[in-house]
């Protein structure tokens, strides 16, 4: 009976996850539907204390049509612009040896903090804490700007960690078969 009301409850959490989930993702979708202008024009007439002005990108003219998730787009894709063309700018100032070099010092330094983080607040052994560092590192760097623009270092470390990690599960299947 109590395995049984486990299972119940466990079931109507999950439902209840993905209901609240949906229901934000939903909420979401419909309020980045909305035009800007009609919206922010609103929240001033109700007066409201939060309005939607801090979005407006500077040197942006938002007519009738555009959307909420259209003005966000604008806010936030241009700094990334102008940051990855200054990026370009001084990577390509640094010789390739030691833009190679400073991209693997800052890989491998994400590495040694989940490593870190992995054999102090877990019971992970090294081999399994290090394979999942790699892996968590490799993560991390990805979404990091670095000094090697474009996606060839990126996907090269991310290679290499899913490489460990099926090194590490072809050396346990192997193990398995030959202990039978």
């Amino acid at each position: 009976m109590i395995i049984r009301t486990k299972i119940i409850w466990a079931i109507l959490s999950l439902v209840s996850l993905i209901v609240i989930i949906s229901a934000f993702y939903i909420g979401f979708r419909k309020i980045l539907s909305f035009p800007f202008r009609q919206t922010n024009d609103h929240l001033h007439e109700q007066g409201f204390l939060l309005t939607l002005d801090f979005l407006i990108p500077a040197g942006l003219y938002i007519d009738e049509t555009m959307t909420v998730k259209e003005v966000l787009y604008y806010r936030f894709n241009k700094p990334s612009k102008s940051f990855h063309r200054f990026l370009l700018k001084v990577s390509e100032s640094i010789p390739v040896e030691y833009r190679v070099t400073a991209t693997t010092v800052f890989y491998l330094f994400w590495t040694l903090l989940f490593l870190v983080f992995f054999r102090i607040f877990t019971w992970m052994r090294y081999t399994t804490a290090l394979i999942i560092s790699f892996l968590f590192g490799a993560a991390v760097y990805f979404f990091m700007p670095d000094f090697v623009v474009g996606k060839i270092d990126d996907s090269t470390f991310l290679g290499w960690a899913f490489t460990l990690i099926g090194l590490r599960w072809w050396m346990k299947r192997k193990k398995v078969k030959s202990a039978l």
